[in-house]
């Protein structure tokens, strides 16, 4: 592989005839940056939902079937496989080896189950990953979908990834430091009266210690999040440019590279994505074909997973998947 280390890869090609994406956040995104020449970072939240939008003008807000072909390490294509993938946070996967033996994998949430030709895996490589985070078009289902990930929604910064910047969702070390606040003016009336602050009252003086169950303390304190500079938390890197999703991060050191978006009629995807996991070769799944499905909750069951599979001859080379080791 062309890549063992982490960073997030540049969009290195456009699809012809499409304009760029263009929201009013990225509008404002800009300005800013050219006026100040440093760093601004929106809110969160606000995010979150253009990111959403996004999603929806790519054609990605109900269920994706994904044609792929499997490559580990440098040892070229190992499998072929068919991945769907719905906005609700379900994904399944299916992985035929040139050996004929098929591997299965059903993403619930966080929750994960393999099967190889039906027989459940102990341990099982990670090659189902959230893909479900680019399909979500409102904010609040984007949110949950995170949040059911542990990664931190109220929380956004900004980093490098290639030659570009992302805005990364979930790691407060990347944050920008907040503003000062404004000292408060008195509103001075007409007559002379001074509309005084009515939480002047809650001051709290220094000679005076306020019991332990007093709330006074907890009201005027800043939420702050601190982490080790060595943690490991799930994250999500999407460009400043088209708040589109390059890279996915999760609490286990796993992390995925998504490439370049690219158009498969009206639906636009990444044309490949990385897996990296500690100590393992490098998992990357090529996009040959994508499409719009229908694909009911019921396609993503465990029936699916552990449904019995007879192998089928195959040819070409003898390698398979092999899940748990590469």
């Amino acid at each position: 592989m062309r890549r063992t280390s982490a960073p997030c890869p540049t969009a290195s090609r456009r699809v012809p005839g499409r304009g760029s994406i263009r929201s009013s956040l990225i509008a404002i995104l800009l300005v800013a940056l050219a006026e100040s020449g440093a760093a601004f970072i929106p809110e969160a939240d606000r995010t979150i939902e253009e990111i959403a939008r996004v999603n929806q003008s790519s054609g990605r807000s109900q269920a994706v079937q994904l044609d792929l072909t499997l490559s580990i390490g440098d040892h070229g294509v190992v499998a072929r496989g068919e991945l769907i993938s719905h906005p609700s946070g379900l994904a399944r996967l299916e992985l035929r080896g040139l050996r004929g033996r098929v591997d299965r994998y059903l993403l619930s949430g966080p929750e994960l189950l393999a099967a190889k030709d039906g027989v459940a895996l102990p341990r099982s490589q990670p090659m189902l990953q959230p893909w479900f985070f680019l399909q979500p078009s409102s904010g609040i289902t984007l949110q949950a979908a995170l949040g059911a990930f542990d990664i931190m929604t109220d929380q956004i910064g900004l980093a490098t990834c290639g030659e570009q910047d992302c805005f990364v969702i979930g790691d407060p070390r990347l944050a920008a430091p907040l503003p000062p606040p404004e000292p408060e003016i008195p509103i001075v009336l007409d007559g002379g009266d001074v509309i005084e602050d009515p939480l002047a009252a809650l001051a709290i003086d220094d000679e005076v210690q306020p019991d332990e169950d007093s709330e006074l303390i907890v009201l005027f304190e800043e939420e702050r999040v601190e982490l080790p500079e060595d943690a490991v938390v799930p994250r999500l890197w999407v460009d400043t440019q088209e708040l589109q999703v390059r890279r996915i991060d999760r609490a286990d050191g796993v992390f995925t590279i998504l490439g370049p978006v690219v158009a498969f009629e009206k639906l636009r995807v990444p044309a490949w994505l990385e897996i990296f996991e500690p100590g393992e070769e490098t998992l990357r799944f090529n996009v040959d074909r994508a499409v719009s499905v229908n694909a009911p909750p019921t396609a993503f069951s465990r029936d699916w997973v552990f449904a019995p599979v007879a192998p089928t001859a195959g040819s070409g080379s003898e390698a398979d998947v092999q899940s748990g080791s590469r």
